[in-house]
């Protein structure tokens, strides 16, 4: 009586730690997950099944522990309940003892363990570990239920032994699809944008070429051309065929800036980069390097021009045309002094990763 009563508060401090490392560990790589450039697939998914999953399981195991408690004087729980409350213990203590001491083991270090970032987690782990071994200690030694004549084995409540495989059912769910989402990779929200900002050197009205985004997949102007519009100052425009190619036609008096965003649906890494490069520039002259030169006509002299492409794949990459010019207006776009006709201006291409 008194090695059952022992054997059963293990269990029940190993279902309670397991069942709340497990909730931090699963809760910490969620958050990891959403704040991660670009996200993992199938996320809402995981925050519903997995933390779902593990109070459940924690909750019912601790129901039918109490429940072999009271009902026998000698069955402490049945070998299967006590499989997965060690499991429970053992597999966060075990993940989070790895993360910290695996980078020791590699460097040596061992005074990052001394500092609270690394050791508290470090100290979590291993009293997980401690009592998941205990409880396997406790399995092992505990006295299985057995039949008698006209004896019945126990059970408890239907209600209990469905919420408990309804909730194993839900957590390994959970685990699956985490599993399958880490492998295949995250994947980013991409994101094209498109502006022109121009200014006329008289008050006449002044037409402009400008070169427009084309999607080389389909040989078309890229559909982030929908978006257009004009977001300071008047204009008309529309898309024009020319001698050098497609280009927008903007007729105005006075600055004025146009502007076009579109969101391309999510993609994987692969799947990004073979996007990110999937624009190039109508009304190209030529290709030097990570510079481009188009063509641009100004029907008036002394008009200015800052034209800039955007490509962000959400994970980590985002790639940039930008005018340049020989009077630069802020770090990143250059404003380019025009003349009257067609003339060729530089376009330099930049990648800019990030994390």
């Amino acid at each position: 009586m008194k090695n059952k009563k022992s054997h059963l508060r293990i269990l029940k401090a190993s279902n309670i730690y397991g069942g709340l490392l497990s909730l931090i560990t699963v809760t910490t790589y969620l958050l990891l997950a959403f704040l991660f450039p670009g996200t993992f697939r199938y996320l809402p998914i995981q925050v519903v099944l997995l933390p779902t999953g593990i109070i459940l399981v924690t909750v019912f195991s601790y129901l039918h522990l109490n429940y072999y408690g009271k009902a026998s004087d000698e069955v402490v729980c049945p070998i299967s309940i006590g499989v997965l409350i060690t499991l429970m213990c053992l597999s966060p203590s075990l993940i989070i003892t790895a993360h910290f001491t695996i980078p020791v083991l590699r460097y040596g270090d061992i005074l990052h363990l001394l500092e609270p970032l690394f050791g508290i987690p470090f100290i979590l782990g291993n009293i997980g570990i401690v009592l998941g071994a205990l409880s396997m200690f406790a399995i092992l030694r505990i006295n299985r239920i057995r039949k008698v004549p006209g004896e019945l084995r126990l059970k408890p409540k239907s209600w209990k032994i469905k919420g408990l495989w309804l909730s194993i059912a839900i957590l390994t769910a959970g685990v699956i699809i985490a599993g399958a989402s880490v492998l295949s990779g995250p994947v980013g929200k991409t994101e094209v944008a498109y502006e022109v900002r121009l200014a006329t050197g008289t008050s006449e009205e002044t037409t402009f070429f400008l070169p427009v985004p084309i999607d080389e997949s389909i040989g078309e102007v890229a559909d982030v051309m929908n978006e257009l519009k004009v977001v300071d100052g008047t204009a008309d425009w529309e898309i024009e065929d020319t001698a050098q190619g497609k280009a927008l036609e903007v007729r105005t008096k006075a600055k004025c800036v146009l502007s076009a965003e579109k969101e391309c649906g999510y993609k994987g890494w692969e799947e990004g980069d073979e996007w990110l490069y999937s624009c190039n520039f109508s009304m190209l002259q030529r290709i030097n390097r990570n510079d481009y030169e188009v063509w641009i006509f100004a029907s008036t002299a002394n008009a200015t021009l800052r034209i800039r492409l955007s490509m962000d794949d959400g994970i980590s990459n985002l790639l940039r045309y930008i005018s340049v010019g020989s009077t630069p207006t802020d770090p990143f776009t250059y404003e380019v002094p025009l003349k009257e006709g067609w003339q060729t201006v530089k376009l330099a291409r930049s990648l800019m990763c990030y994390d």
